[in-house]
C-alpha cells in the first residue's frame, strides 16, 4: 500500500527528539506504540479517524487533524513550520497596502 501523505506533516517532541508524522501510516504506527496507560478518549478519537482514513470513509487530512489534537491535548506537538497551501488562492499584494 501506498503511503498516504499529509499535506503538512507534523513535528513531535518526544524525550527531547523531534519526530516528524508525514503520512497516515506513520501516524497510526505511533499511536499504536502509545503506551497502554495514558490511551484515553483522545486517543481513541485519533486513533479510530485514522483507521477510518485507512478504510476510505474518513479524509485523511480530517484524520490527520485528529492526530494534531491528540498531540497537542498530550503535550507532545512541536512547533509548527509554516508550509504555503498550494491550492489557496495569491492574495493581492495591494491589500496589504490598504492595512499599512
Amino acid at each position: 500500500m501506498d503511503a498516504i501523505l499529509f499535506r503538512v506533516p507534523l513535528r513531535l517532541n518526544i524525550d527531547g527528539s523531534e519526530v516528524e508524522i508525514d503520512s497516515l501510516q506513520n501516524a497510526v504506527i505511533f499511536l499504536r506504540d502509545w503506551p497502554g496507560a495514558r490511551r484515553g478518549p483522545v486517543y481513541a478519537c485519533a486513533m479510530k479517524s485514522c483507521e477510518a482514513a485507512l478504510a476510505g470513509s474518513v479524509r485523511a487530512e480530517d484524520a490527520r487533524k485528529a492526530f494534531e489534537s491528540f498531540a497537542r491535548i498530550t503535550g507532545i506537538l512541536g512547533a509548527r513550520t509554516f508550509a504555503p497551501d498550494p491550492a489557496a488562492t495569491r492574495v493581492p499584494s495591494s491589500l496589504f497596502a490598504a492595512h499599512h
